[in-house]
Protein backbone atom coordinates (compact mmCIF):
# COMPACT_ATOMS: atom_id res chain seq x y z
CA UNK A 1 0.00 0.00 0.00
CA UNK A 2 2.86 2.31 0.86
CA UNK A 3 4.54 1.55 -2.45
CA UNK A 4 1.35 2.35 -4.37
CA UNK A 5 0.98 5.59 -2.49
CA UNK A 6 4.53 6.58 -3.34
CA UNK A 7 3.85 5.82 -7.01
CA UNK A 8 0.77 8.06 -7.01
CA UNK A 9 2.74 10.85 -5.35
CA UNK A 10 5.50 10.43 -7.95
CA UNK A 11 3.02 10.67 -10.86
CA UNK A 12 1.28 13.67 -9.26
CA UNK A 13 4.59 15.47 -8.82
CA UNK A 14 5.63 14.82 -12.40
CA UNK A 15 2.19 15.93 -13.70
CA UNK A 16 2.72 19.34 -12.15
CA UNK A 17 6.08 19.72 -13.88
CA UNK A 18 6.23 22.65 -16.39
CA UNK A 19 7.16 20.28 -19.24
CA UNK A 20 4.35 17.82 -18.55
CA UNK A 21 1.98 19.46 -21.05
CA UNK A 22 4.54 19.18 -23.84
CA UNK A 23 5.11 15.52 -23.05
CA UNK A 24 1.36 14.84 -23.27
CA UNK A 25 1.13 16.62 -26.63
CA UNK A 26 4.12 14.67 -28.01
CA UNK A 27 2.65 11.37 -26.83
CA UNK A 28 -0.71 12.25 -28.37
CA UNK A 29 0.91 13.13 -31.69
CA UNK A 30 2.90 9.90 -31.64
CA UNK A 31 -0.27 7.93 -30.91
CA UNK A 32 -2.19 9.49 -33.79
CA UNK A 33 0.82 9.18 -36.10
CA UNK A 34 1.17 5.45 -35.45
CA UNK A 35 -2.58 5.02 -35.84
CA UNK A 36 -2.64 6.85 -39.15
CA UNK A 37 0.34 4.88 -40.45
CA UNK A 38 -1.55 1.71 -39.62
CA UNK A 39 -4.80 2.58 -41.41
CA UNK A 40 -3.39 4.73 -44.24
CA UNK A 41 -2.85 3.04 -47.62
CA UNK A 42 0.60 1.68 -48.27
CA UNK A 43 2.43 1.87 -51.56
CA UNK A 44 0.67 -1.17 -53.04
CA UNK A 45 -2.73 -0.03 -51.88
CA UNK A 46 -2.13 3.50 -53.11
CA UNK A 47 -1.09 2.16 -56.51
CA UNK A 48 -4.24 0.05 -56.66
CA UNK A 49 -6.34 3.11 -55.87
CA UNK A 50 -4.55 5.08 -58.56
CA UNK A 51 -5.16 2.37 -61.13
CA UNK A 52 -8.80 2.16 -60.11
CA UNK A 53 -9.10 5.90 -60.55
CA UNK A 54 -7.51 5.73 -63.98
CA UNK A 55 -9.89 2.93 -64.92
CA UNK A 56 -12.82 5.31 -64.58
CA UNK A 57 -11.14 7.71 -66.98
CA UNK A 58 -11.58 10.55 -64.52
CA UNK A 59 -9.91 11.34 -61.20
CA UNK A 60 -13.02 13.19 -60.05
CA UNK A 61 -15.70 10.57 -60.75
CA UNK A 62 -18.75 11.60 -58.76
CA UNK A 63 -21.38 8.91 -58.31
CA UNK A 64 -23.73 11.38 -56.64
CA UNK A 65 -23.60 13.64 -59.68
CA UNK A 66 -24.17 10.57 -61.87
CA UNK A 67 -27.30 9.82 -59.86
CA UNK A 68 -28.56 13.38 -60.38
CA UNK A 69 -28.05 13.03 -64.14
CA UNK A 70 -29.84 9.67 -64.18
CA UNK A 71 -32.81 10.96 -62.18
CA UNK A 72 -33.07 14.09 -64.32
CA UNK A 73 -32.57 12.60 -67.77
CA UNK A 74 -33.08 8.82 -67.67
CA UNK A 75 -35.45 7.72 -64.91
CA UNK A 76 -38.61 9.09 -66.51
CA UNK A 77 -38.29 6.54 -69.36
CA UNK A 78 -36.16 3.76 -67.90
CA UNK A 79 -37.51 3.85 -64.36
CA UNK A 80 -35.75 4.79 -61.11
CA UNK A 81 -33.96 1.44 -61.03
CA UNK A 82 -33.48 1.06 -64.79
CA UNK A 83 -36.12 -1.66 -65.02
CA UNK A 84 -37.95 0.14 -67.79
CA UNK A 85 -41.38 1.74 -68.09
CA UNK A 86 -44.00 2.06 -70.77
CA UNK A 87 -41.87 4.83 -72.25
CA UNK A 88 -38.49 3.10 -72.30
CA UNK A 89 -36.81 -0.32 -72.19
CA UNK A 90 -35.13 -2.16 -69.34
CA UNK A 91 -31.44 -1.17 -69.19
CA UNK A 92 -30.33 -3.23 -66.21
CA UNK A 93 -28.27 -5.56 -68.39
CA UNK A 94 -26.97 -3.27 -71.16
CA UNK A 95 -23.75 -2.36 -69.35
CA UNK A 96 -21.76 0.83 -68.93
CA UNK A 97 -20.50 0.59 -72.52
CA UNK A 98 -24.06 1.02 -73.84
CA UNK A 99 -24.62 4.02 -71.55
CA UNK A 100 -21.41 5.65 -72.72
CA UNK A 101 -22.20 4.95 -76.39
CA UNK A 102 -25.76 6.26 -76.33
CA UNK A 103 -25.01 9.40 -74.31
CA UNK A 104 -21.65 10.28 -75.91
CA UNK A 105 -23.20 10.08 -79.39
CA UNK A 106 -26.08 12.33 -78.33
CA UNK A 107 -28.70 9.67 -79.04
CA UNK A 108 -29.76 9.73 -75.42
CA UNK A 109 -31.50 11.34 -73.62
CA UNK A 110 -34.28 11.09 -76.21
CA UNK A 111 -37.69 12.72 -76.35
CA UNK A 112 -39.01 9.69 -78.24
CA UNK A 113 -37.43 6.39 -77.13
CA UNK A 114 -39.43 4.46 -79.77
CA UNK A 115 -37.79 6.33 -82.66
CA UNK A 116 -34.26 5.82 -83.91
CA UNK A 117 -32.29 8.89 -82.97
CA UNK A 118 -29.60 10.35 -85.21
CA UNK A 119 -26.15 11.20 -83.94
CA UNK A 120 -25.82 14.70 -82.50
CA UNK A 121 -23.70 16.62 -80.03
CA UNK A 122 -23.93 15.19 -76.52
CA UNK A 123 -25.59 17.35 -73.90
CA UNK A 124 -23.10 16.11 -71.30
CA UNK A 125 -19.33 16.36 -71.02
CA UNK A 126 -17.26 13.17 -70.97
CA UNK A 127 -16.65 13.68 -67.24
CA UNK A 128 -20.39 13.80 -66.59
CA UNK A 129 -20.87 10.67 -68.70
CA UNK A 130 -18.21 8.91 -66.59
CA UNK A 131 -20.20 9.93 -63.50
CA UNK A 132 -23.39 8.54 -65.03
CA UNK A 133 -21.66 5.26 -65.95
CA UNK A 134 -20.19 5.00 -62.44
CA UNK A 135 -23.66 5.43 -60.92
CA UNK A 136 -25.17 2.94 -63.34
CA UNK A 137 -22.56 0.28 -62.56
CA UNK A 138 -22.86 0.85 -58.81
CA UNK A 139 -26.64 1.07 -58.46
CA UNK A 140 -28.46 0.01 -61.63
CA UNK A 141 -27.03 -2.94 -63.53
CA UNK A 142 -24.12 -4.68 -65.17
CA UNK A 143 -22.95 -5.76 -68.59
CA UNK A 144 -20.19 -4.83 -71.04
CA UNK A 145 -17.90 -2.22 -69.52
CA UNK A 146 -16.54 0.90 -71.20
CA UNK A 147 -13.36 -0.10 -73.12
CA UNK A 148 -11.16 2.59 -71.62
CA UNK A 149 -8.05 1.31 -73.42
CA UNK A 150 -9.66 2.36 -76.72
CA UNK A 151 -9.49 6.12 -77.52
CA UNK A 152 -12.77 7.98 -77.14
CA UNK A 153 -13.81 11.27 -78.67
CA UNK A 154 -11.36 14.11 -79.17
CA UNK A 155 -11.41 16.77 -76.43
CA UNK A 156 -13.51 19.88 -77.04
CA UNK A 157 -12.19 23.39 -76.47
CA UNK A 158 -15.30 24.42 -74.51
CA UNK A 159 -14.41 21.97 -71.73
CA UNK A 160 -11.09 23.66 -70.92
CA UNK A 161 -10.41 26.88 -69.09
CA UNK A 162 -7.48 27.93 -71.26
CA UNK A 163 -5.92 27.17 -74.61
CA UNK A 164 -2.79 25.64 -73.11
CA UNK A 165 -4.74 22.96 -71.22
CA UNK A 166 -6.80 22.21 -74.32
CA UNK A 167 -3.75 21.85 -76.56
CA UNK A 168 -2.10 19.52 -74.03
CA UNK A 169 -5.20 17.33 -73.84
CA UNK A 170 -5.55 17.36 -77.62
CA UNK A 171 -1.93 16.31 -78.11
CA UNK A 172 -2.34 13.50 -75.57
CA UNK A 173 -5.49 12.29 -77.31
CA UNK A 174 -3.93 12.36 -80.77
CA UNK A 175 -0.96 10.37 -79.50
CA UNK A 176 -3.27 7.72 -77.99
CA UNK A 177 -5.40 7.66 -81.15
CA UNK A 178 -2.42 7.19 -83.46
CA UNK A 179 -0.94 4.53 -81.19
CA UNK A 180 -4.20 2.56 -81.24
CA UNK A 181 -4.85 2.82 -84.97
CA UNK A 182 -1.24 2.22 -86.00
CA UNK A 183 -1.04 -0.64 -83.50
CA UNK A 184 -3.18 -2.80 -85.77
CA UNK A 185 -1.02 -5.58 -87.18
CA UNK A 186 -2.95 -6.32 -90.36
CA UNK A 187 -5.52 -3.85 -91.66
CA UNK A 188 -6.37 -6.32 -94.44
CA UNK A 189 -7.82 -8.59 -91.76
CA UNK A 190 -9.84 -5.61 -90.56
CA UNK A 191 -11.10 -5.07 -94.11
CA UNK A 192 -12.23 -8.69 -94.37
CA UNK A 193 -13.99 -8.45 -91.01
CA UNK A 194 -15.68 -5.21 -91.98
CA UNK A 195 -16.83 -6.43 -95.40
CA UNK A 196 -18.12 -9.66 -93.86
CA UNK A 197 -19.92 -8.24 -90.83
CA UNK A 198 -20.56 -4.54 -91.39
CA UNK A 199 -20.59 -3.46 -95.03
CA UNK A 200 -23.99 -4.90 -95.88
CA UNK A 201 -25.59 -2.34 -93.51
CA UNK A 202 -23.08 0.51 -93.21
CA UNK A 203 -22.00 0.25 -96.89
CA UNK A 204 -18.49 -0.53 -98.04
CA UNK A 205 -17.41 3.08 -97.41
CA UNK A 206 -18.99 3.43 -93.95
CA UNK A 207 -21.51 6.00 -95.20
CA UNK A 208 -24.49 4.12 -93.79
CA UNK A 209 -27.56 2.69 -95.47
CA UNK A 210 -31.28 2.01 -95.20
CA UNK A 211 -32.69 -0.91 -93.20
CA UNK A 212 -36.21 -2.27 -92.78
CA UNK A 213 -39.13 -0.55 -91.02
CA UNK A 214 -37.79 2.92 -91.70
CA UNK A 215 -34.57 2.28 -89.74
CA UNK A 216 -31.09 3.02 -90.99
CA UNK A 217 -27.50 2.07 -90.30
CA UNK A 218 -25.66 5.29 -89.42
CA UNK A 219 -22.54 6.52 -91.13
CA UNK A 220 -19.29 5.93 -89.28
CA UNK A 221 -17.36 9.06 -90.21
CA UNK A 222 -17.80 10.80 -86.86
CA UNK A 223 -17.63 7.72 -84.64
CA UNK A 224 -14.60 7.48 -82.35
CA UNK A 225 -12.72 4.17 -82.03
CA UNK A 226 -14.31 3.64 -78.62
CA UNK A 227 -17.82 4.27 -79.93
CA UNK A 228 -17.29 1.75 -82.75
CA UNK A 229 -15.99 -0.77 -80.21
CA UNK A 230 -18.93 -0.11 -77.87
CA UNK A 231 -21.42 -0.51 -80.72
CA UNK A 232 -19.90 -3.89 -81.54
CA UNK A 233 -20.11 -5.24 -77.98
CA UNK A 234 -23.55 -3.83 -77.15
CA UNK A 235 -25.45 -4.04 -80.45
CA UNK A 236 -27.50 -0.82 -80.38
CA UNK A 237 -30.83 -0.79 -82.22
CA UNK A 238 -31.04 -3.47 -84.91
CA UNK A 239 -27.30 -4.08 -84.91
CA UNK A 240 -26.23 -7.54 -83.69
CA UNK A 241 -23.74 -7.68 -80.83
CA UNK A 242 -20.23 -8.93 -81.55
CA UNK A 243 -18.80 -9.70 -78.12
CA UNK A 244 -15.13 -10.41 -77.56
CA UNK A 245 -15.69 -14.13 -78.10
CA UNK A 246 -17.12 -13.57 -81.59
CA UNK A 247 -14.66 -10.88 -82.68
CA UNK A 248 -11.67 -10.73 -80.38
CA UNK A 249 -10.32 -7.39 -79.08
CA UNK A 250 -7.28 -7.44 -81.36
CA UNK A 251 -9.54 -8.19 -84.33
CA UNK A 252 -11.77 -5.29 -83.33
CA UNK A 253 -8.68 -3.11 -83.37
CA UNK A 254 -7.92 -4.27 -86.91
CA UNK A 255 -11.48 -3.55 -87.99
CA UNK A 256 -11.53 -0.09 -86.39
CA UNK A 257 -8.15 0.75 -87.94
CA UNK A 258 -9.55 -0.20 -91.34
CA UNK A 259 -12.65 1.98 -90.84
CA UNK A 260 -10.50 4.95 -89.86
CA UNK A 261 -8.19 4.33 -92.80
CA UNK A 262 -11.24 4.15 -95.06
CA UNK A 263 -12.49 7.48 -93.75
CA UNK A 264 -9.20 9.12 -94.62
CA UNK A 265 -9.25 7.79 -98.18
CA UNK A 266 -10.03 10.73 -100.49
CA UNK A 267 -13.04 10.66 -102.80
CA UNK A 268 -11.96 10.46 -106.44
CA UNK A 269 -14.47 13.21 -107.22
CA UNK A 270 -14.95 14.14 -110.84
CA UNK A 271 -17.93 15.39 -112.82
CA UNK A 272 -20.09 12.46 -111.76
CA UNK A 273 -19.14 12.31 -108.12
CA UNK A 274 -21.21 9.52 -106.56
CA UNK A 275 -19.97 10.14 -103.01
CA UNK A 276 -18.44 6.64 -102.76
CA UNK A 277 -21.78 4.86 -102.53
CA UNK A 278 -20.13 1.49 -103.17
CA UNK A 279 -18.42 -0.51 -105.87
CA UNK A 280 -21.52 -2.53 -106.80
CA UNK A 281 -23.82 0.48 -106.91
CA UNK A 282 -21.28 2.61 -108.76
CA UNK A 283 -20.61 -0.20 -111.23
CA UNK A 284 -24.31 -0.70 -111.84
CA UNK A 285 -24.83 3.03 -112.43
CA UNK A 286 -21.84 3.15 -114.78
CA UNK A 287 -23.05 0.07 -116.68
CA UNK A 288 -26.61 1.45 -116.95
CA UNK A 289 -25.49 4.90 -118.09
CA UNK A 290 -22.96 3.44 -120.53
CA UNK A 291 -25.44 0.99 -122.03
CA UNK A 292 -28.06 3.73 -122.32
CA UNK A 293 -25.61 5.93 -124.22
CA UNK A 294 -24.73 3.05 -126.56
CA UNK A 295 -28.43 2.37 -127.26
CA UNK A 296 -29.08 6.07 -127.80
CA UNK A 297 -26.17 6.32 -130.22
CA UNK A 298 -27.39 3.23 -132.12
CA UNK A 299 -30.89 4.68 -132.43
CA UNK A 300 -29.49 8.04 -133.58
CA UNK A 301 -27.24 6.41 -136.21
CA UNK A 302 -30.07 4.20 -137.44
CA UNK A 303 -32.49 7.14 -137.68
CA UNK A 304 -29.91 9.21 -139.53
CA UNK A 305 -29.24 6.37 -142.00
CA UNK A 306 -32.94 5.95 -142.69
CA UNK A 307 -33.29 9.69 -143.31
CA UNK A 308 -30.36 9.53 -145.70
CA UNK A 309 -31.89 6.60 -147.60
Amino acid sequence: MTRNGETVKWITARRRHPLAGYVVVILALAFFGVGYAYVAPGADRAEAQTLATEATGDDQTDVARGREIFVRSCASCHGPSGEGTGNGPDITDVGGAAIDFQVSTGRMPSTNPDAQMPRKASMYTQEEIYDLVAYYEEEIGEGPEVPLDVPGSAPERSNFADEEAYEAAKAEYEEAYEAYVSGADDVEVGMELYLTNCAHCHSWSGSGGALTDGKWAPELDDASPRQIYEAMITGPGQMPAFNDMIIQPDEKQELIAYVKDLQNEPDAGGIFNLNRIGQVAEGFIGWTVGLSLIVACAIWITAKQRAHD
